[in-house]
């Protein structure tokens, strides 16, 4: 499913009311009418943001899924172009042809390319749209190849051929890129866990502990000042939150070129700081 552009500012901008309703709103409760919610209003702001980067996260997936596919699609679009001038066809009736053919999300847009055609549209007219109605890096390279080859005239189907090479081998080179870079990801994954490990052993060996023995204590500067475990717990899983969406974010941003793409990344881990805390510390 595709997701375009503007369609993704107004989720964003859902996103942003959605965080802002449930954070003004934990903190009116409890700080103005002086009501205290359970869960509690700082639970509530993080739930809230869980639940407002949701629509974000599925957004971009969503789109740069469709974007990856039309891009995989694109070889075979023109490999299947390349066949039908070799069989005696035309380019444009090339095209019409290889429309009957399937390349997942990318039919719609050729099938599209062959109707404007068929309204009197020229081949310059409806590669120029095709490019900026799909808007991605394949597809524009793609077209504006297309479009010098059916200019040049000659023996077009040498063209088409050298130009299948070319976007194949771009694609192939992209594929390899994705793969070395694809590990990074994992290094997030792997700083936010050791983050929250060492977090909840600190607080579980250490300051449970240390709270043992203050309480344990009959008089001194120590029993005066106890620690406030709850206050502690807070903190942690305030800064856990915060590692686990600002993980996400460099976790996209390194294996996949966007900062929009890491908001699952940050989906993920913020939801599992949520259950790490809820059953191991709370």
């Amino acid at each position: 499913m595709r997701v375009p552009k503007e369609d993704r500012k107004i989720v964003y901008l859902v996103s942003v009311f959605i965080f802002a309703l449930v954070t003004g709103s934990a903190l009116m409760v409890n700080f103005v009418l002086r009501v205290p919610t359970r869960p509690t209003w700082d639970d509530l702001i993080v739930l809230g943001g869980i639940v407002a980067v949701f629509p974000s996260a599925a957004a971009v997936f969503m789109d740069k899924r469709w974007r990856a596919a039309i891009d995989k699609n694109m070889p075979y679009l023109v490999k299947e172009i390349s066949e039908g001038t070799r069989a005696g066809l035309s380019f444009p009736r090339a095209i019409e042809a290889s429309a009957e053919r399937r390349y997942g999300p990318l039919t719609k847009e050729v099938k599209r390319i062959v109707t404007q055609l068929s309204w009197g549209a020229t081949l310059e007219e409806t590669l120029r749209t095709f490019a900026e109605r799909v808007d991605t890096l394949s597809t524009r390279r793609t077209s504006f190849l297309l479009l010098e080859a059916s200019r040049s005239g000659g023996n077009i189907q040498e063209i088409l051929e050298a130009i299948y090479e070319h976007v194949n081998g771009l694609e192939l080179i992209e594929r390899e890129r994705m793969s070395r870079i694809r590990p990074f990801i994992w290094i997030s994954y792997l700083a936010f866990a050791i983050f929250v490990v060492v977090g909840v052993l600190i607080f579980k060996v250490f300051f449970a502990n240390i709270v043992e023995v203050w309480a344990q204590t009959p008089a001194g500067f120590f029993a005066s000042q106890p620690i406030d475990l709850n206050a502690v717990t807070r903190v942690f899983y305030h800064m856990a939150n915060i590692e686990a969406f600002t993980g996400g974010l460099i976790a996209g941003k390194m294996g996949e070129a966007s900062m929009g793409a890491g908001l699952k990344h940050s989906l993920i881990l913020m939801i599992v700081a949520y259950f790490v805390f809820y059953f191991f510390v709370w």
